[in-house]
């Protein structure tokens, strides 16, 4: 029996719906669907009070099931990688702020301005690259926000906010605020890309 039936089984003997768990957890149906159909697992801490939930030992629901324990694993490599993306963030908020403060002429960046947002596509890059490592079922903004990215909610409705973008874009173009509205342009391609890429791949 693998951790998805387990979970199912001890919800089940408590005669618990999943609604019923998922408002004691404070979180979707879905997720606790997600969990019992294995699509995604819980994180270590939501482990742990499924376990004081159901009245069932962490030896019982992760008994021979290799896909959970595995996923442990990478959220030990998670927690480990965190301090990384934070920094990653922090060195993104200082560079936009010397830009918007370049754009808005509180400060002169001259030559220096390409360097700086090179910097933050190679930051922002990266910071993709290791909510990779992010595999668990998170909830409200960031669940949300990864459904829009991933195309999840329809592929017309996942390329609004690009689309924003890159019309605002040329609007800051016909206004000749060139330096702007290439960002924008830029900023929208690049979640067009990132959208077709993840639907492509589903």
């Amino acid at each position: 029996m693998k951790f998805g039936e387990r979970l199912k089984n001890a919800r089940t003997e408590l005669n618990l719906t999943q609604e019923q768990v998922a408002n004691d957890f404070f979180i979707t149906r879905q997720t606790i669907s997600s969990w019992e159909n294995e699509k995604t697992y819980p994180d270590i801490s939501s482990l742990i009070k499924l376990s004081n939930y159901y009245h069932v030992s962490l030896d019982i629901l992760l008994k021979e099931d290799t896909g959970m324990r595995e996923f442990l694993k990478r959220e030990e490599v998670t927690r480990k990688i965190k301090p990384i993306y934070r920094n990653l963030i922090v060195i993104d908020l200082l560079a936009c702020s010397l830009l918007l403060g370049d754009f808005f002429n509180l400060i002169h960046l001259g030559i220096f301005i390409l360097p700086i947002f090179l910097l933050v596509l190679c930051s922002v890059a990266a910071l993709n690259k290791l909510r990779a490592f992010d595999n668990s079922s998170s909830l409200g903004l960031k669940y949300a926000w990864q459904k829009y990215l991933s195309g999840e909610k329809g592929l017309k409705y996942s390329l609004i906010i690009p689309t924003l973008f890159i019309i605002s874009g040329v609007i800051f173009l016909l206004l000749k605020e060139q330096y702007i509205g290439g960002i924008f342009i830029i900023t929208g391609a690049s979640f067009v890309f990132f959208i077709f890429t993840k639907t492509k791949h589903q």
